[in-house]
C-alpha cells in the first residue's frame, strides 16, 4: 500500500469530499477518486457513504482510517529519524493564543529530536502570511487568513470567543461604550474583533488596556476592572464560570495552518500539524 495513497484516504475522509481532498493535495479530482477506489478494490469493501453531499466513512472505513492514521504517522517519524539533515521547525504563531496542543506536542518533538532546532516568530495573522511568503518562516498556525495568493491554508478547526467580566449582562453596546476594552496586545486578533464591534454599534475607541499576562487580564476582568475576549474552550481552565455568547459573526473564528504553495512539508513539520490537528478531533 502507497504512503501518498493512505494520505489522499485520509484527507478525503476528514474533508468528506473527493474534491476537497484534490484541491488540498494538490492533485486532479479523477486521480484521487482513482485513488480511492484502488483503497477499496484492495480491501474488497466500500469503505465510503456515497451521498449528494459528499462522502461519509462507514464502520470498514472507519477501522481503515484509524489504522492509517497509525502507519502515517510512523513514516513521518522515520522519515525526520532518517534524515541527515538537523530536524528544524520554523513557525509563527498567534499573539492571542497557541494552537491546542502545541505545549504538549513540542515536548514530544524535544523528547525525539534532542539536536531539534526552533524559530518562533510571534504576531498578527497578516505578519506572519508575510514572514512565511519572504521565507523567514515555514509553517503558521493562524486565526483568519486573508488569502494570500502564494499561500496554502488547511483549515484544522473553529473558535467561539466570548466576552468576560463582572456586568456582562449588561446591553452590549453599554458595555462597548463604558467598560475598559481589555486586549492582550494592540496586535491581538481579538482587538480586531472589539473594532468591529464597535463599528457595528457605531462607536470608535481608541483607548484599549493592554494586559500582556492572561492570568492577570482575566482577574482583572473579574474584580469589574473592565472585560475582554477569550476563546469558550478556555474558560473552564481558567476558571471562568459565567461568560457571555455574542452572536457575532467575528466572534465565530476559523483555524488554519498556512505554508507556502509547492512548499515540500517535512516529517517533523508533518508530525506537529498532525499531533495539534488530532488533539481536536480526538
Amino acid at each position: 500500500m502507497d504512503i501518498e495513497n493512505m494520505r489522499a484516504f485520509i484527507t478525503v475522509a476528514e474533508l468528506g469530499s473527493i474534491s476537497s481532498a484534490a484541491q488540498e493535495l494538490h492533485q486532479l479530482q479523477s486521480n484521487m477518486t482513482a485513488k480511492i477506489k484502488k483503497i477499496e478494490s484492495d480491501f474488497g469493501t466500500e469503505l465510503f457513504y456515497r451521498k449528494p453531499r459528499g462522502m461519509e466513512l462507514n464502520e470498514e472505513g472507519k477501522r481503515l482510517y484509524t489504522q492509517f492514521k497509525k502507519i502515517v504517522l510512523l513514516w513521518e517519524e522515520t522519515r525526520s529519524m532518517m534524515s541527515r539533515e538537523n530536524p528544524l521547525l520554523r513557525i509563527g504563531l498567534m499573539v492571542s493564543k497557541n494552537p491546542p496542543n502545541f505545549n504538549h506536542a513540542m515536548g514530544l518533538l524535544y523528547e525525539k529530536y534532542g539536536n531539534l532546532q526552533v524559530t518562533i516568530r510571534t504576531g498578527n495573522t497578516q505578519k506572519i502570511e508575510h514572514e512565511i511568503v519572504s521565507g523567514m518562516i515555514d509553517l503558521g498556525f493562524l486565526v483568519g487568513k486573508t488569502d494570500v495568493k502564494a499561500l496554502h491554508y488547511k483549515k484544522y478547526g473553529t473558535e467561539r470567543l466570548v466576552l468576560i467580566g463582572k456586568h456582562v449582562d449588561k446591553p452590549l453596546d453599554m458595555i462597548l461604550k463604558s467598560e475598559n476594552l481589555i486586549i492582550s496586545s494592540s496586535q491581538c486578533y481579538y482587538k480586531k474583533v472589539f473594532d468591529q464591534l464597535l463599528e457595528d454599534c457605531q462607536m470608535e475607541r481608541a483607548d484599549y488596556v493592554e494586559i500582556a499576562a492572561l492570568e492577570s487580564l482575566v482577574s482583572m476582568c473579574q474584580l469589574g476592572m473592565g472585560v475582554s475576549l477569550i476563546p469558550e474552550s478556555d474558560t473552564a481552565a481558567l476558571g471562568i464560570r459565567e461568560y457571555r455568547v455574542i452572536d457575532h459573526l467575528s466572534c465565530e473564528l476559523e483555524k488554519f495552518i498556512c505554508y507556502r504553495k509547492n512548499y515540500a512539508i517535512t516529517g517533523i513539520e508533518q508530525q506537529l500539524m498532525n499531533m495539534i490537528v488530532n488533539s481536536i478531533s480526538a
